[in-house]
């Protein structure tokens, strides 16, 4: 069979309308449609404090991107290169799962948020020099060349070291109190469930079978799931907010506009979780507990080598 030849039996048999897959046209309608109904329409607040937190996350690597453009790569911060990269991808993975969710997909996004929490909390560590970005990355003191386990030594030292971090920002060793790592831990378990099996979103579909609103193909009409990713996107967003000070490779590099700003944001959030401790929802002040006792780094806050002795 020769590449025309396949195409083309693909193209007779599962055409409609004359469009390849066609069948997914009322889908990617209602793609379109959800975001705006659920994130725009629905959930102004949310949608006015995430894309002003994305906005000004883009904007923030722009300007430190510019700035090696302009100066170079700052002198004596041998890591700083992988600093930015770590940001830059952690960008990248964020606005993924906001894309999911203006989609329709939220539960999807939420899966996608377990990485960016485990990678965040990884920089927080950095910027309070408990790490290092050498030890979150895994890398190996002077490998052999031919070694064929370095992958596997890399993954077990990163995996290592991500135990070890979570223990000291959100674990037993953090000095945060019992009620608050309880919560934490729940947090974190619960990002789990959908990251393995998918097991929060599956029980949504069920649920919908049995309150006999069925399930749609595409994108969910599931509130609480976008209740959900939302309130994660808040939290994660919040404690990147506290972090983006660590880019300014000089002290106060941004200026003031740009840390006027920043603390614009960083109230916005704060206020978001103030509203969950309104409703009663414990998550709220175990939030706060964490980033004002583990988000808050000494002033001035900006990059530094980390050595991972403190």
């Amino acid at each position: 069979m020769t590449v025309t030849e396949w195409q083309k039996r693909l193209s007779d048999n599962f055409s409609e309308g004359g469009i390849i897959g066609g069948n997914l046209l009322p889908i990617f309608q209602t793609e379109d449609q959800i975001g705006t109904h659920f994130l725009v329409d629905t959930f102004k607040g949310h949608d006015a404090l995430i894309n002003s937190f994305m906005g000004f996350f883009a904007g923030t690597l722009r300007v430190a991107r510019l700035s090696i453009g302009e100066h170079g790569w700052p002198d004596g911060k041998a890591n700083y290169a992988l600093v930015l990269a770590y940001f830059l991808h952690l960008f990248r993975r964020f606005r993924a799962a906001e894309i999911l969710s203006q989609k329709g997909y939220p539960l999807d996004g939420y899966a996608l948020m377990r990485d960016i929490k485990d990678r965040t909390i990884a920089l927080g560590a950095i910027a309070q020099n408990f790490t290092t970005i050498l030890k979150v990355l895994g890398t190996l003191e002077q490998p052999l060349p031919q070694d064929g386990d370095y992958g596997k030594k890399s993954l077990r030292k990163r995996k290592d070291e991500e135990n070890r971090v979570s223990r000291r920002i959100v674990g037993p060793e953090s000095g945060l109190a019992p009620d608050v790592q309880k919560t934490l831990k729940q947090w974190d378990d619960f990002f789990h469930l959908e990251v393995h099996g998918g097991i929060v979103s599956f029980m949504q579909e069920i649920a919908g079978f049995q309150k006999g609103t069925g399930s749609f193909i595409g994108p969910t009409h599931n509130q609480d799931a976008y209740v959900i990713y939302m309130n994660r996107a808040s939290e994660i967003g919040w404690l990147i907010t506290r972090l983006l000070p660590y880019l300014q490779a000089p002290e106060s590099a941004f200026g003031r506009d740009w840390e006027m700003k920043r603390m614009i944001l960083d109230e916005s959030f704060r206020y978001v979780a103030e509203d969950m401790i309104a409703i009663g929802k414990h998550i709220g002040e175990a939030f706060i507990a964490l980033v004002d006792s583990k988000f808050s780094f000494n002033q001035p806050f900006h990059y530094f080598e980390a050595d991972g002795s403190a």
